[in-house]
């Protein structure tokens, strides 16, 4: 006969063998990396792009407090998943999503986070969007001019796609492998911000102007973000790029376009 106490150890181990294969699942296929001034964020994605997971995030605060009359500052992070409508591959894919925040921050000061897992539509280009913004309150001695509030937003990276790498292996395939030394990156590929106005953007230490015409502010920052961390066009656009900016257009439609530029030039839309 069974004694009771031998099977309550298969009933404990059920669930852990139940974890495990949750983990396996999970398992990352793809890994990235990003930083920004203050902050940096690891994260992975399956290799059926169904789930992602961010494997640790920090940041940093030390503009509180830096305003004559400041009473109060809070800062917060947000992470938003964006799906190009025109190229998605689940029709039911939201275009934006959260899918991670660190709650209002009270003061300067830093946090940790990680093992955050979040759902992928199933194919490669989602772009995951950072925002970053912060509140301040101000007594009478601040005067009639002060910000209470801004933020910046841009596309940390686009899942499935590594640009430096990627231009990296396209210029050894049009060579021959012993042309080229091993590349040995030293740098952090800079992320792009958009300013909140949608009036100029910055790619590392460089401003651009940012313009566009009969697309709204955040589809042509989504697009925009799109072009820069993938290297190639949106899908239904053409892009043009120029050693002093990028500008990108509707297919057949010309005069619906976006572009970014250094000030005092501009660059001209070919003829189609």
């Amino acid at each position: 006969m069974t004694k009771p106490w031998t099977i309550r150890p298969l009933l404990v181990l059920l669930p852990l063998v139940l974890l495990m294969l949750l983990a396996s699942k999970a398992a990352a296929a793809d890994n990235y990396k990003a930083s920004w001034n203050g902050g940096q964020i690891d994260y992975s994605n399956n290799d059926d792009f169904t789930l992602a997971t961010i494997d640790h995030i920090s940041a940093s605060m030390e503009e509180c407090g830096t305003a004559i009359g400041e009473t109060s500052c809070t800062w917060e992070i947000i992470l938003t998943l964006h799906s190009d409508p025109e190229r998605r591959c689940n029709p039911a894919t939201p275009e934006d999503q959260v899918v991670w925040k660190s709650g209002p921050q009270p003061g300067n000061g830093s946090f940790e986070d990680g093992g955050k897992i979040f759902p992928l539509e199933g194919c490669r280009g989602q772009n995951l969007v950072i925002w970053i913004e912060w509140h301040k309150t101000y007594d009478e001695t601040a005067g009639p001019f002060r910000v209470t509030s801004a933020g910046s937003r841009w596309a940390l990276f686009a899942f499935g796609y590594h640009p430096v790498e990627e231009a990296e292996q396209r210029i050894i395939n049009a060579g021959p492998p012993t042309a080229l030394p091993p590349f040995q990156p030293n740098f952090t590929p800079q992320g792009m911000r958009v300013a909140s106005d949608c009036r100029s953007l910055s790619i590392g230490n460089v401003r651009y102007v940012f313009s566009f015409k009969r697309i709204g502010c955040s589809k042509a920052s989504a697009l925009a973000q799109s072009r820069y961390a993938s290297g190639i066009a949106p899908a239904g656009y053409a892009c043009r790029q120029r050693p002093r900016g990028v500008r990108c257009w509707r297919k057949g439609q010309p005069l619906q376009y976006l572009e970014w530029h250094l000030p005092g030039t501009k660059p001209v839309l070919p003829r189609t």
